[in-house]
């Protein structure tokens, strides 16, 4: 498998051009719910730009580069969110589309307006988000700032 390294000034870039995407699409965000670990810091980022609450939801199914099963470290209380929120999801990759479709089926239709993003996306798996930066080969694994 290839590994790419990601540095810092990427994920900023990435996060930003996404971020002005929405802008540009007239898109609005009262919430942003970054996925745990490595959907915290563009859930950061995109909270300033947006001025949105920044929550975070951590789940996790890999250890090292080993996927195994999905367990939830940290939850959001949807209950205590209004109904008419605009929330955005962002994680750095979606790689095989199972932890967006967790929290797709945990959100499910409770608000007017969610969207589902990340940074990358694996091309196997780029139709489970709503919005990704860049579209990555399946067969390439990311290293991330905060792995190294």
């Amino acid at each position: 498998m290839k590994e790419s390294v990601i540095g810092y000034d990427v994920i900023e870039f990435t996060t930003k051009a996404l971020a002005l995407r929405f802008k540009l699409r007239g898109r609005d965000f009262t919430h942003i719910i970054g996925i745990a670990r490595g959907g915290m810091v563009p859930a950061t980022i995109m909270s300033y730009i947006f001025d949105a609450e920044l929550l975070g939801y951590n789940v996790s199914s890999y250890k090292g580069k080993k996927r195994g099963e999905l367990k939830v470290i940290q939850d959001v209380d949807f209950d205590s969110i209004d109904k008419d929120a605009k929330i955005l999801v962002i994680d750095d990759i979606c790689d095989s589309g199972n932890t967006i479709k967790h929290i797709k089926e945990v959100i499910g239709n409770r608000f007017s307006f969610v969207r589902y993003a990340a940074l990358f996306a694996k091309e196997k798996s780029k139709d489970v988000v709503d919005h990704y930066g860049v579209i990555v080969q399946d067969n390439n694994w990311l290293v991330f700032p905060w792995e190294s």
